[in-house]
């Protein structure tokens, strides 16, 4: 469309109905869009253009204030109505707004004296000049006396503003200000909001569609033909609903909403629920636009709300009781999302026999977003997804397809837990982003049993926290947020992945049947409102009918940061387990005074779980209650493995002579321990061995008994440890050393795979996983066969299984030249396969001995268009990792900080990203001085407690290479000769 082609959007008069329906192209649409003729156009820009300069004039010879703003206090002096809410989320400062005055209002948080209970938003963006314009009716209802109305709003022009009563009486609105820091508007009435009444507010505005993936935004692809299409597209959470229309938007403020929308012939639009009506509003200006009306909304969040202009297509299908899912991508990629359909549907039907609740909205809509910074955003009813969900079976490989069965698993469940009962705050993010991760893992187990996803859930969730949780620099999981910035700031790693493994550690020992009750009356309890953890962990102590305070449980894991070692010895036929704060700090005596104080004083409700040598088929359990405990056992026992199959967020230690029947055992008969359980104890002892608590003997003597191992998640943990020694080591005497410890050990298992495409679920990700180890660890078999593959694939263009496309593109780059690399690059530009680009990416950043290509890759990620912004992070972390690279990466990031900055915009948390991945391998003194003086003094905002982790990690890289590197050595020149 061009600029011409949008419509005026009228504010309503005081007789206008704001819930009357529009009448088919009549001149002032009850929505509020105008249609006018040119010269009738060019009339009213006249007149208001003289309007707006006799204003001027008025305000230039009356001072400073502004004449929008009657009745103000000088500024600097605290007006009569000045509200300091007195609690934790009172501001420190007094805040201004925009035309200097102070802001009466004094809290991050909204007031609660209002309510809103229904918007209905009128909104028409145009995709050419990206202007939007828009309507919106608040209808609020009075819990207290008052005389303003505080709200959300953020770079939004507000043209005309107009507050009612329920009789369309208009109240006279004598103050309207702004505060940007807090995205707060103040509107203030002379006649006061009398309680238990109702009102409506009525707001018309401009704004621009954002250019950044959030709010309301502009996105692109490249259509089959070359050409770039272009969609608006919203992205809400946790807090831009404010940045396209305004509102109260904060979770706990539930409403209805209807949306209108205005769009040309050539796009669709979608909301949370379907289109009732479609108008054709005839030619205005030379563009012909219909007026799309969509059905009104249940009571949901404002960070739920999504609304899309695009020129989509779409598959549809039903499930077993009649709901339509539909999946929408660009029209190339229609063929390519029968996998999403198809789980969609299955998934949908699961959890609703699941919950006991039926799927609550009419329809459920998929839709794949290109630039969309998050993998997914589970909007109620229109669920936005990265384009991961496109799979193409004959291009894609299965840890592809688990990626996009995982993702749409999560955010389906989230339909019920997060949307259909939501958090009252931010800071109990984690209990429902929580929730939804494990319960993705028991929906996909359930669709796909042999995935064996319970086993998979340590090695995703429970591991990589427990490696983040163990450092100085963590939270606890309710974190409190004091301000807007603090939301974005808890999307972590914490938050979700630690949220995730409490929640299986309480589902373990509730079990199954207390777990689904509990849900359901906790769902059913809470449905259309918000709650708090305290009100989930009542309800599951209720279904175990008292037996078991699960709050008192629960809030020891939930509101102090950390976790505990429990340490086990044997003495006689007694077993005593101890528990004590875990830290990866060497000096865990001074960090724990740095530590912030907890009530708990670092002890924890802990559901131990424990198998012993004379029966290794029974799990036993016992509870430390914020205390050791000790507990009789068969005198004749050789050993005892604790935390059975990783289920508790907790690490185990034994003392020097179980360690070596534990050992003992493994290399004999390592299949007496599950799968899940022989990765605990590989990923206890590396860890152990980095805080300094095992000498590094006893992580390698266990790992020797890996040339039996063949199974998936086994080798995944130990390959995670291997690889970070190797990158730690880089630079120091063990490392060509350890390289061939690691092709010792790797040899059979890839023997064992093979190179051909077959076998199991399991079987194609263990092949994948071990054969790229070989090729980064330099094992000549893999490479030459790799090598080969690759050229076939460069000079014959012979295709490559997907499971081994990224062994293959790996060798190619890393024992290849420019020529390789090129190749590999081009395929990425001009392939369509998501998958297919997230594994070139990753391969690209392996060339070894040409430090030009590397910089070259780096210089890449400047260009929005050839590099997403979404897709940076995996180019430096994979560059960073690269221990040729690892220093280019740095310094590449040094250099464009404030590019970097521009380039993501509001979203500091991926900048925290960017730290992360860049520092993660650095392991010198001179590493951490480079870091530490380059960020002085540097406000790196939301990315701070990232900055600060990486710090951490660096000096315990540092630290453990000291202590260890000697005994490395040794051990590995003793055991390979």
């Amino acid at each position: 469309m061009s600029d011409q082609d949008v419509d005026d959007v009228a504010f309503l008069t005081g007789t206008d109905s704001p819930t009357g329906q529009p009448q088919k192209k009549s001149l002032y649409e009850n929505n509020g869009v105008a249609a006018c003729s040119h010269n009738r156009a060019l009339c009213i820009a006249t007149i208001v253009f003289a309007l707006l300069f006799t204003i001027a004039i008025i305000i230039a010879f009356t001072g400073p204030q502004s004449a929008l703003f009657t009745d103000c206090t000088c500024a600097g002096e605290k007006p009569p109505n000045y509200v300091d809410e007195g609690t934790n989320m009172t501001r420190t400062f007094i805040p201004k707004a925009t035309n200097g005055q102070i802001f009466p209002w004094n809290n991050i948080r909204l007031p609660t004296t209002l309510k809103p209970s229904r918007y209905n938003l009128t909104i028409h963006p145009n995709l050419t000049t990206l202007e939007v314009r828009g309507q919106v009716y608040i209808e609020f209802h009075c819990e207290k006396d008052t005389h303003f109305i505080v709200l959300h709003s953020q770079n939004l022009t507000i043209l005309d503003k107009l507050v009612q009563d329920k009789r369309g009486h208009n109240l006279t609105i004598v103050k309207i200000l702004e505060y940007t820091g807090g995205q707060q508007l103040y509107i203030e009435t002379r006649e006061k909001f009398k309680k238990r009444h109702n009102y409506t507010l009525t707001i018309r505005f401009n704004t621009r569609l954002s250019k950044e993936s959030y709010g309301f935004y502009i996105s692109s692809y490249v259509s089959s033909d070359g050409d770039r299409r272009y969609l608006a597209t919203t992205n809400f959470e946790p807090k831009y609903a404010r940045t396209a229309f305004p509102c109260f938007d904060e979770p706990h403020f539930k409403a209805k909403f209807k949306l209108t929308i205005f769009r040309d012939r050539f796009h669709i639009a979608l909301f949370n629920t379907p289109v009732v009506n479609t108008d054709d509003l005839g030619f205005y200006m030379g563009t012909g636009l219909l007026r799309d009306d969509f059905q009104e909304t249940l009571e949901m969040s404002t960070y739920l709300v999504a609304f899309i202009v695009c020129d989509y297509t779409n598959l549809r299908k039903e499930t077993e009781r009649g709901l339509s899912v539909s999946v929408y991508t660009p029209p190339p990629s229609k063929n390519q999302t029968y996998i999403a359909l198809n789980t969609a549907t299955h998934i949908l039907d699961f959890f609703e026999e699941f919950f006991g609740i039926p799927y609550p909205l009419p329809k459920l809509d998929l839709v794949s977003i290109p630039n969309f910074i998050e993998d997914a955003a589970e909007n109620w009813g229109l669920i936005t997804f990265r384009d991961i969900i496109s799979y193409d079976s004959k291009q894609s490989s299965t840890s592809a397809e688990q990626w996009i069965v995982k993702t749409i698993t999560r955010e389906i469940v989230q339909q019920w837990f997060g949307n259909l009962v939501s958090m009252k705050w931010w800071d109990n993010l984690w209990l429902f982003h929580g929730f939804a991760t494990y319960l993705e893992y028991l929906g996909v187990d359930s669709y796909y049993p042999n995935w064996r996803m319970m086993d998979q859930f340590i090695i995703d969730k429970t591991q990589p926290a427990m490696a983040l949780d163990a450092l100085v620099s963590s939270h606890s999981i309710n974190i409190l947020v004091q301000n807007p910035s603090d939301i974005d700031n808890i999307f972590d790693t914490i938050s979700y992945s630690k949220g995730a493994a409490i929640i299986h550690m309480l589902c373990n020992f509730l079990h199954e049947e207390v777990l689904q009750n509990g849900l359901n009356d906790y769902l059913t309890t809470y449905k259309y409102s918000t709650s708090d953890a305290k009100d989930i962990w009542n309800i599951f102590t209720r279904n175990t009918n008292q037996s078991l305070d699960v709050k008192t449980v629960m809030e020891t894991w939930t509101h102090q940061m950390g976790f505990p070692l429990i340490s086990i010895s044997k003495e006689g036929n007694e077993i005593l387990a101890s528990q004590t704060r875990f830290l990866l700090t060497a000096d865990s005596g001074n960090a724990t005074h740095l530590q912030p104080k907890s009530k708990y004083d670092y002890k924890w409700y802990v559901p131990l779980t424990y198998i012993t040598s004379n029966d290794s088929e029974v799990v036993n359990s016992v509870w430390l209650n914020m205390t050791d405990v000790r507990f009789e056992v068969d005198p004749d026992i050789k050993w005892i493995k604790a935390n059975v199959n990783q289920s508790g967020f907790y690490r185990v230690t034994y003392d020097e002579d179980m360690w070596q029947s534990l050992i003992q055992i493994l290399k004999k008969n390592h299949t007496i321990f599950s799968t899940a359980d022989r990765a605990s104890l590989i990923d206890d002892a590396f860890t152990l061995c980095r805080a300094g608590l095992l000498k590094a003997t006893i992580p390698l003597e266990l790992s020797l008994y890996l040339v039996k191992e063949r199974d998936y998640v086994p080798w995944a943990t130990a390959i995670e440890h291997f690889q970070n020694w190797a990158r730690r080591m880089s630079e120091s005497l063990p490392y060509k050393l350890f390289l061939k410890y690691m092709r010792y050990l790797l040899k059979p298992i890839t023997q064992y795979v093979g190179w051909k495409s077959s076998g199991s679920h399991i079987n194609q990700l263990i092949r994948s996983k071990v054969l790229s180890a070989a090729v980064l660890c330099e094992l000549n078999e893999t490479v030459t066969q790799a090598k080969v593959l690759f050229q076939k694939w460069m000079t014959h263009n012979e295709t490559i299984d997907p499971n081994l496309r990224e062994v293959v593109y790996s060798s190619g780059i890393k024992f290849g030249g420019m020529a390789e690399w090129q190749f590999c690059w081009n395929t990425y530009n001009s392939t369509n396969i998501p998958s297919e680009r997230r594994l070139l990416l990753k391969a690209l950043g392996q060339p070894r001995g040409d430090p030009w290509l590397l910089q070259r890759y780096l210089i890449e990620t400047l260009d929005r268009n050839t590099i997403r912004p979404e897709d940076v992070t995996i180019v430096l972390e994979v560059v960073a990792a690269n221990p040729e690279g690892k220093l280019l990466a740095w310094r590449h990031l040094k250099a464009y900080w404030p590019t970097m900055h521009s380039l993501f915009g509001n979203s500091t948390s991926m900048m925290g990203s960017l730290i992360s991945a860049v520092t993660a391998h650095l392991s010198t003194p001179y590493d951490y001085y480079e870091v530490t003086t380059y960020f002085t003094g540097m406000n790196v905002g939301s990315a701070s407690r990232a900055l600060q982790q990486s710090l951490e990690i660096i000096q315990l890289n540092i630290n453990w290479l000291n202590k260890n590197k000697e005994d490395i050595y040794t051990w590995l020149r003793k055991n390979l000769n």
